[in-house]
């Protein structure tokens, strides 16, 4: 057998590998079995509506894997958060002494020259332009933490599910799985002071729904949680009746707070992958439970 013909035969044989994978995916989609995620949630009675809407990503919906990896990277500094705050409230401008509020000019500078070779901003001139229209920073930072989970977690997860069968409705921000529990993430993008009540309320009803065994509300800055953030979760749990020592909004460590060892407030201070992990190694070691209390 020449060459001709061995390498006619290992495509004939990729082909028939190919088709069998094919056939796989068919039966797993016709199934139902889906994304861990929307069969953990199937599970537990709540069928998947939609998840991971692209639309309003600061990113091209085609970027490359390289690319990509390269923007979550970035996304793990505070101050690059920060910019790209600013940038999309700003997405263009004629000088980029515009996106400074944070930041240095010649950070400002470095992130500009790394966003226009991601294809996120071009420059022009001494100025930039953000090449996407999108509404506010919160969609990709609920698909960070999402990344969060896959990548340093190994978990399974998804960002901005819309569920059915829910009492509140509402899109849960990122749910995913720790250890066979599910966890349920509230981003918030804003700082403490334009997080408001009925926003605490919103993610409690959401926890109430779905009866996560871990719960977790997110507010994506280094200020701290006890001025605001700590007494709107009390109030929060008072209105739903939830009184006495095991609703306490304790402290867990630094600006990380606590609630029955199932429900927690963090902040971005030590790094949210970081912050995680200190709500997750709670939970699993003092025991904590779900809402119910089951």
């Amino acid at each position: 057998m020449d060459s001709f013909e061995r390498l006619q035969k290992e495509i004939e044989i990729l082909r028939a590998q190919v088709a069998e994978l094919r056939d796989r995916v068919q039966r797993l989609s016709e199934a139902g079995a889906g994304h861990p995620i929307e069969a953990l949630l199937w599970q537990h009675g709540f069928p998947v509506f939609a998840h991971g809407a692209k639309a309003n990503l600061v990113f091209p919906s085609n970027v490359p894997s390289v690319r990509l990896n390269q923007f979550y990277h970035l996304m793990r500094r505070y101050s690059f958060r920060l910019f790209m705050r600013d940038l999309i409230q700003a997405p263009r401008g004629g000088d980029l002494n515009d996106l400074t509020r944070y930041c240095s000019l010649k950070t400002v500078r470095s992130y500009a020259k790394t966003l226009a070779g991601l294809e996120i901003i071009s420059l022009e001139g001494g100025g930039y332009r953000l090449m996407k229209d999108v509404p506010s920073f919160g969609p990709t930072l609920e698909w960070f933490v999402c990344e969060t989970f896959q990548r340093e977690f190994l978990a399974p997860a998804l960002f901005n599910v819309r569920l059915q069968n829910t009492k509140s409705g509402g899109d849960y921000d990122v749910i995913s799985t720790i250890g066979g529990r599910l966890v349920y993430v509230e981003v918030k993008s804003s700082p403490p002071r334009g997080v408001e009540h009925q926003a605490v309320s919103a993610f409690l009803d959401r926890v109430g729904d779905i009866e996560p065994n871990i719960s977790i509300l997110f507010v994506d800055t280094e200020l701290r949680m006890k001025d605001k953030l700590v007494p709107l979760l009390a109030e929060a749990l008072e209105k739903e009746g939830k009184t006495g020592p095991r609703w306490a909004v304790t402290r867990l460590v630094n600006e990380i707070f606590q609630v029955n060892h199932s429900i927690y407030l963090m902040n971005s201070r030590k790094g949210v992958y970081t912050n995680l992990r200190t709500c997750f190694r709670d939970y699993f070691l003092r025991g904590g439970k779900s809402l119910t209390g089951a």
